[in-house]
C-alpha cells in the first residue's frame, strides 16, 4: 500500500509537472501561432504593397510605352513628309537637270550650226572675190583655207577661235 501511494504520489506529480508542461507548451504554441500569423498577415502587406507598386510602375511604363509610339509614330510620318518632300526635289532636280542638258545641246548644235554658216558664209564671199578677181574687177584677195590645217596663216578656223577667247 505505502508503494502504491508513493506510485499515485509519484505518478501525481509526474501529471501536475505534464499539465505545467503542457500548459508550458500551449503557450508556446499559441505565442508561435500568434508570432506566425504576424508574419503572414506582415508577409501579405509586403506582397500587397509589392503587387500596387508593380502595378503603379507598370502602368507607369505602360504610359511611358504609350508616349514612346506616339513620339515613333510621329517620327515615322515626319519621315515619310522628308522622304516624299525628298524625292519631289530629286524629280523637280531632274527636271531642271534634263532642261539644262537640253538646252545645253540645243546652244552647242546652234554653235556648231552657226560655225558651218559662217564657214559657208566665208567661204562663199572668198569664191565672190575669187571671181571677181579673175574677171578683172578687183585684186586677188588673200589666200584662205577652210579645212583647219595647223599651219596656215589665214584660215577660217582661226577666226572661230579667236571668237572663242573673245570676252
Amino acid at each position: 500500500m505505502e508503494i502504491n501511494d508513493l506510485l499515485i504520489r509519484e505518478k501525481i506529480l509526474q501529471l501536475t509537472q505534464q499539465k505545467a508542461q503542457i500548459q508550458v507548451l500551449r503557450k508556446k504554441v499559441v505565442s508561435l501561432e500568434n508570432a506566425l500569423s504576424f508574419m503572414t498577415k506582415e508577409f501579405e502587406t509586403e506582397v500587397s504593397n509589392l503587387q500596387q507598386q508593380a502595378t503603379i510602375e507598370n502602368q507607369a511604363g505602360r504610359g511611358e510605352i504609350d508616349k514612346l509610339q506616339y513620339l515613333l509614330q510621329m517620327k515615322d510620318r515626319e519621315m515619310n513628309r522628308v522622304k516624299k518632300l525628298a524625292k519631289n526635289i530629286l524629280d523637280e532636280r531632274t527636271e531642271v537637270e534634263r532642261f539644262f542638258l537640253d538646252a545645253l545641246y540645243q546652244v552647242k548644235q546652234q554653235i556648231l550650226l552657226s560655225r558651218k554658216r559662217y564657214k559657208q558664209i566665208a567661204q562663199d564671199a572668198f569664191n565672190i572675190k575669187m571671181r571677181m578677181a579673175c574677171a578683172g574687177k578687183t585684186e586677188y584677195p588673200l589666200i584662205r583655207t577652210f579645212d583647219g590645217r595647223e599651219h596656215s596663216t589665214n584660215s577660217v578656223n582661226q577666226d572661230l577661235i579667236k571668237a572663242e577667247k573673245w570676252y
